[in-house]
């Protein structure tokens, strides 16, 4: 009953309101996808090869300290014993007959079977017949022919050291006696007292093993030992030291073993300074691949020496400058085009002589133009009078000239960043086959014609720039401004500051680096504010640095090999030398014509004020009894385009403050022409302020 009752159901579905319908077109399958070609095995290789011929072999400057080495350490070995000869003399004398007698008795006590000797008498002793017969026999089947040899031996011997002793001459014979009785004081000797002593003093230096980094990393708790680290190699010696690489644990990062290098140079039982930690990047390089390089001893605290710029006869700051050497001793060089450097230190850790490579290197580059400016007012830098086109010293007004260096050091940054807008303008304008990507080229720089050099502008300790009553503030925005924008155009900014905080240099201005330089700091936080952002993060922290490594510091930003930042020892100018050097750059630019500015005497001298903010305020009110600060700007930056381009409210606000002129709420239009009520100028306070002023 049940399937019939189904096969009903089943026929009314089959026949209600059928009706003959066009079926779609079935789609065609897909087509199959095509195979990727499998890569090739030389594609998929990215091991790092170990290098055929060991890395100080190879270098020339590796040769050459190996060499010196060997020949200083071999001249001391032979000063030190030369020296205590006499004693080396008494010493045998007094103890190569002790040692005579101690070779007798050993040679005596093999050929007798002296050790035999304590069993039979124990044997005896103990009543053992047996045992002790059998000790007796065996020994004096060793003592019968041990006897016969020896004396055999005894005789060959005498013979053949009585006809050498006829034959060879009197300085032979000496020489014999002498090695004997030498060879007999060492038998003789107290091991803890040799005959001769240590040229050297054992170091802590020791060869690097697997198993040494390995217990590092795991009391660094970065590993486990059921969760090791893995080596792509064996340690191998790299310059002055042992250098390893090797990966972290899956979840592990390179920088958490940058952050630990403390933990880590316990573990390996070695100072912290002689550890040198770099993640490897690129396609042999991980997330968690760690370079650990161990100094031999301590690198930073050997000076680089002085500096080749003293021999060069000029350099070209396209492409780069000698700076100094690394931790291995490997020469830095340092190209500051399309960037800014930053240079920060406790005073008396060779901030400013640091400083003063570059602006050296830039000065023996005819075709760069120089703005130095030292607001310390200090002797270090009196030597870019010769070649300098704007120079200033000290951050108070001149006695004898009447010149202020502030308003002159705003004067010169006004002018660089007219002079930016305008190369912008120009590359712009330029057609692509002069300026490829619309930059500027290095044909273009030294075509005199174009009026485009490389500009650098050096200001050693700038945090007394922003803390000027006056110009303080102006300053701040004008160089933040500069320092964003100007190195596309070919103008470089260094600055050099011994109070790297937010209060003495501001973070706004700081940021916009992007090469950092830090000497050794007091804190973490100091190196990180020079550093940058992150810098701890990678475990660069120059407040690490020792004292007397002076000169010596962290490189960040560069974009070299090593990656998170070198350590640098940078080489050595003194007074004297920068004098030289500054001579010689100003022949170079004497010859090709582009010495100028201050260099030829053209200093600026004491005048009135080109501008006063107070006055143009004043001329933009018009007949306005009051308005707002943007509508101000707006005024001002299109009367002035060069001053006020580029002002904010806030700096309005902060350049009247001095003038006690404050900006408050009032009621006037604005740039849509609507009335509205904001932060403002009331023209009777700025009249005020003229007045009071004279």
């Amino acid at each position: 009953m049940t399937s019939e009752l189904q096969l009903r159901k089943r026929s009314k579905v089959e026949v209600v309101d059928a009706e003959v319908v066009d079926l779609p077109e079935r789609p065609d399958p897909p087509a199959p996808a095509k195979a990727e070609p499998v890569p090739l095995p030389w594609q998929l290789d990215t091991r790092e090869r170990r290098p055929v011929v060991a890395t100080w072999l190879r270098g020339r400057d590796q040769r050459v300290q190996a060499a010196r080495w060997a020949l200083g350490y071999v001249l001391h070995l032979l000063a030190f014993h030369a020296v205590r000869l006499p004693i080396y003399t008494a010493r045998v004398a007094r103890l190569a007959p002790r040692g005579l007698w101690r070779l007798v008795c050993r040679v005596a006590g093999w050929a007798t079977d002296a050790r035999s000797i304590p069993l039979i008498v124990a044997a005896q002793r103990a009543g053992d017949a047996k045992e002790y017969r059998a000790l007796l026999q065996a020994s004096a089947k060793l003592r019968r022919p041990r006897l016969i040899g020896l004396g055999i031996a005894a005789v060959i011997g005498a013979v053949a050291v009585w006809a050498m002793w006829l034959a060879v001459p009197d300085w032979a014979r000496l020489a014999a006696l002498v090695a004997a009785a030498i060879g007999c004081a060492v038998a003789g000797q107290n091991p803890d007292r040799p005959l001769m002593e240590h040229a050297a003093l054992p170091g802590r230096v020791r060869k690097l093993s697997t198993g040494i980094v390995l217990r590092a990393f795991v009391a660094a708790k970065l590993a486990k030992d059921d969760d090791p680290v893995t080596f792509t190699g064996p340690p191998a010696r790299d310059g002055a030291g042992w250098r390893v690489i090797l990966d972290l644990p899956y979840g592990r990062t390179a920088e958490e073993a940058m952050v630990r290098r403390t933990q880590i140079a316990s573990g390996l039982d070695i100072d912290e300074r002689c550890l040198f930690l770099h993640q490897v990047r690129g396609a042999a390089g991980s997330a968690r691949r760690v370079s650990v390089w161990v100094a031999d001893t301590d690198p930073l605290a050997v000076p680089a020496g002085p500096s080749p710029l003293i021999r060069a006869e000029r350099v070209n700051f396209w492409e780069g400058f000698p700076f100094g050497l690394d931790e291995r001793g490997e020469l830095v060089m340092l190209n500051l085009l399309w960037s800014s450097l930053l240079v920060g230190a406790v005073p008396r850790q060779g901030k400013s002589f640091s400083a003063r490579l570059v602006a050296l290197a830039a000065a023996l580059d005819p075709d760069v133009r120089l703005h130095v400016y030292d607001m310390k007012g200090s002797p270090d830098w009196t030597c870019f009078r010769h070649v300098a086109y704007r120079w200033g010293l000290g951050d108070v007004p001149d006695p004898d000239t009447g010149v202020d260096p502030v308003k002159a050091l705003l004067d010169d940054m006004l002018e660089l960043r007219a002079e930016v807008d305008h190369r912008y303008r120009t590359l712009r304008k330029l057609p692509a086959e002069v300026v490829p990507e619309g930059k500027l080229t290095e044909a273009l720089a030294r075509a005199k014609q174009a009026g485009m050099p490389l500009v650098l502008v050096v200001i050693d300790e700038v945090q007394r720039c922003f803390s000027h009553r006056e110009y303080g503030k102006e300053l701040e925005a004008v160089l933040e401004d500069l320092v964003k924008v100007a190195p596309g155009a070919g103008i470089m900014v260094e600055a050099a500051t011994q109070k790297p905080d937010q209060k003495s240099t501001p973070t706004g201005f700081r940021d916009q680096f992007t090469i950092r330089f830090a000497l050794r700091v007091t804190t973490m936080h100091a190196s990180e504010a020079v550093l940058g952002a992150g810098a701890y993060g990678e475990g660069l922290d120059a407040s690490k640095l020792s004292p007397e490594a002076k000169g010596t510091g962290l490189l960040r930003g560069t974009g070299d090999t090593l990656q998170g930042g070198s350590t640098v020892r940078t080489f050595l100018v003194d007074g004297s030398q920068a004098e030289a050097i500054c001579l010689r750059a100003r022949k170079l630019r004497a010859a090709a014509g582009t010495l100028s500015g201050a260099a030829l005497g053209e200093m600026p001298t004491a005048v009135p004020d080109v501008y006063s903010v107070l006055a143009d305020v004043a001329t933009v009110l018009g007949t306005d009894n009051q308005a707002h600060s943007e509508v101000l700007c707006a005024r001002l930056a299109e009367s002035w385009p060069a001053r006020y381009a580029e002002w904010k409210p806030a700096q309005l606000a902060a350049a009247l403050r001095p003038h006690r002129v404050i900006t408050r709420q009032v009621w006037a239009d604005g740039l849509d022409g609507q009335r509205a009520n904001r932060r403002g100028v009331l023209a009777a306070d700025v009249h005020e302020a003229l007045d009071s002023s004279g």
